[in-house]
């Protein structure tokens, strides 16, 4: 069994990823948040940055291109396999208007001859494994049926499979029934996605579909970073669990003092941070919202601190 942290825009880049291996670990590989690969006629230095092989930390990264053109995508491509990648991800899952309006993410599953002829380009004598992260359809399941019966055809290592459509977006829960169709479906190895939060939703999922053996952690890995190794059986003692958070916190803080651009940047980023991370600290929610009020930087760590040492806070999951 492995288990892979998703790609989320703006969170999971290399420095987030590099300190959740180091600290929180559990995961066997990381997908990085995509790459536009739409009309670029070189590659940006600034654009790759973040899947540079000696930004990552020896951790097993996989990046991840988001397009609907061939050509654009075996240009990236290229480049990706030089720097010693095996695998590429094609990310036909992202649910977000401002991608799906240009037929691309989850907007290109209703157009299953634009699939079929992206395919016949980039699958024709490349040198990589060439995986595919998807949703069950933009509107409907039948537009998935669709898709994997193309995917069929060629020569995918791996189908992610997010138990929505793309109109959901995050919305609502999962369709298990709609996953459950679609993996029957694909002759390809399926890894299932979508809403694991706890131990127990992954040994539901586990349950329902014994013969996975892959599983993508998206929100439930950033919100519980403990989730990977509790799920793999890995104990980690209770202090150790709030020494682990206090250096996440620390380390990801630091990061961006040093790379952002005034006070404002930098608040910005850690009250996203805490949006997903404040679970286990913060059960009532009373520090959080102090948070998301703050406006200067010596206010948000007087609050900070105070969170991080005061036990009688700590959610009793940790």
């Amino acid at each position: 069994m492995k288990l892979f942290l998703a790609p989320i825009q703006g969170m999971t880049t290399t420095n987030y990823r590099n300190q959740y291996a180091n600290i929180f670990g559990g995961i066997d590989a990381y997908y990085a948040p995509f790459l536009e690969t739409t009309n670029m006629s070189k590659m940006d230095h600034s654009i790759i940055k973040d899947i540079l092989p000696e930004n990552n930390n020896d951790i097993n990264v996989t990046p991840q291109l988001l397009g609907n053109n061939g050509p654009d995508f075996n240009f990236f491509a290229k480049t990706l396999v030089d720097f010693g990648y095996k695998e590429i991800n094609w990310n036909i899952g992202c649910p977000f208007p401002m991608v799906t309006n240009k037929k691309k993410g989850s907007g290109i599953l209703p157009y299953p001859d634009m699939i079929k002829e992206f395919l016949d380009v980039v699958c024709k004598n490349n040198s990589y494994n060439l995986s595919v992260k998807m949703r069950l359809g933009l509107i409907s399941i039948e537009e998935g049926i669709r898709v994997i019966d193309i995917l069929n055809d060629y020569p995918i290592s791996n189908v992610i499979i997010h138990g929505r459509t793309g109109k959901q977006k995050y919305s609502g829960t999962v369709d298990l029934d709609s996953f459950e169709t679609l993996y029957l479906s694909s002759k390809h190895e399926v890894t299932y996605n979508g809403d694991i939060f706890s131990h127990e939703d992954f040994k539901m999922i586990q349950t329902r579909f014994p013969t996975i053996n892959h599983f993508m952690l998206g929100r439930g890995a950033l919100k519980d970073p403990f989730l990977a190794s509790r799920i793999k059986g890995i104990h980690i003692s209770h202090n150790e669990k709030i020494e682990k958070i206090k250096e996440f916190h620390n380390s990801i803080y630091s990061y961006y003092k040093n790379t952002l651009s005034g006070d404002k940047h930098l608040l910005d980023k850690m009250k996203e941070f805490w949006m997903y991370s404040s679970i286990h600290l913060d059960s009532n929610g009373k520090y959080f919202k102090k948070i998301k009020k703050c406006n200067t930087v010596a206010s948000y760590l007087q609050i900070v601190n105070q969170m991080l040492n005061s036990s009688n806070t700590w959610a009793d999951s940790l």
